[in-house]
């Protein structure tokens, strides 16, 4: 009987030991982590990157200043572009390139980049 009694007794000190050490523990788990605060250079909507919302910009600088000359211009390089481009494509497609890259392609891919920059230097006004 006198073993009986110190095995209860002794489970129950270990249940009452475990409670203690336990209890902090959850305690701690318990509490809800603070929130971060939002930075003040930090858009309105949150859905949008950065500079969408057009914050600091002046109304005068929305506006485009591309003239109707220069935006027929545009129109017209882009025009020429998706030609060059598409001949290009064509090019690549009928060029057997395991061996070496013929010189015409690189040189038609130098006139590709040079039109894009241009149409490019065009928008930026």
């Amino acid at each position: 009987m006198r073993e009986t009694r110190r095995r209860l007794l002794v489970a129950a000190a270990g249940a009452a030991a475990g409670a203690l050490v336990a209890r902090p523990a959850l305690a701690a788990q318990m509490t809800p982590h603070p929130q971060p605060l939002s930075s003040p250079n930090a858009p309105s909507n949150q859905n949008v990157p950065a500079g969408i919302d057009n914050t600091g910009v002046q109304e005068g600088e929305r506006k485009s200043n591309i003239s109707p000359v220069a935006w027929t211009q545009i129109k017209s390089d882009a025009q020429k572009l998706f030609q060059m481009t598409s001949d290009f494509r064509d090019h690549v497609q009928q060029t057997n390139l395991t061996s070496t890259l013929p010189l015409p392609l690189i040189k038609e891919a130098h006139q590709i980049e040079k039109l894009a920059k241009q149409i490019q230097e065009h928008m930026k006004g």
